[in-house]
């Protein structure tokens, strides 16, 4: 019985060990997308308000990263997102 609940511990813990280093790696790929993004946006955005040219590239590189991880091509991922700041932004 002890024997069960020790070898059980250790698998979820060698589990935990395991995951954590490619949950790390995902958010790693998700900033560095989101950073290039963002990066992208902004040098094709020519708007004086520095403030309104954050915004529009913050929330289309989220929507970006976001319809990517859930299975969306790159560039249906793009157009979705560009289609979505086009209405939000009254661009």
């Amino acid at each position: 019985m002890v024997y069960k609940i020790f070898l059980r511990s250790i698998i979820t813990y060698l589990i935990l060990i395991i995951s954590s280093p490619l949950e790390n790696k995902a958010a790693h790929k998700n900033n560095l997308i989101n950073g290039f993004c963002i990066a992208s946006i902004k040098s094709k955005l020519k708007f004086e308000n520095k403030k309104l040219s954050d915004e529009i590239s913050h929330f289309s590189c989220k929507c970006f990263v976001e319809k990517f991880n859930a299975g969306f091509s790159i560039r249906n991922s793009r157009i979705y997102c560009k289609n979505k700041a086009i209405d939000k932004f009254n661009l």
